[in-house]
């Protein structure tokens, strides 16, 4: 089922920082993508494979927003799963976690 919601946000068990996010992704084989500061907007984290949804991180070291459109449901639950795996910490959403 693809999901026609173009944004859920999501927050980390404990705080993370941007610039240890960049490290652990970008040596991240499994899903690799590009990872992407953007000043006071945080940093972006795009998947090379269009099946994953890209994922925008706040810089309050909490905050996440998931980009779901057009991607299948059980894509992004996966991903969400490996990602909280990588970076060391629960991802939570308001009914669900991820770890």
């Amino acid at each position: 089922m693809y999901d026609d919601f173009t944004y859920k946000i999501c927050e980390f068990e404990k705080e993370q920082r941007l610039d240890e996010i960049k490290t652990t992704l970008e040596a991240w084989s499994e899903k690799p993508g590009t990872y992407t500061l953007m000043g006071d907007r945080g940093a972006r984290f795009s998947p090379d494979s269009w099946s994953f949804p890209t994922v925008y991180f706040a810089t309050d070291g909490k905050t996440l927003e998931v980009v779901t459109k057009d991607c299948d449901l059980a894509d992004v639950e996966d991903y969400l799963c490996s990602l909280a795996r990588v970076l060391g910490c629960k991802i939570f959403t308001e009914y669900i976690e991820y770890s």
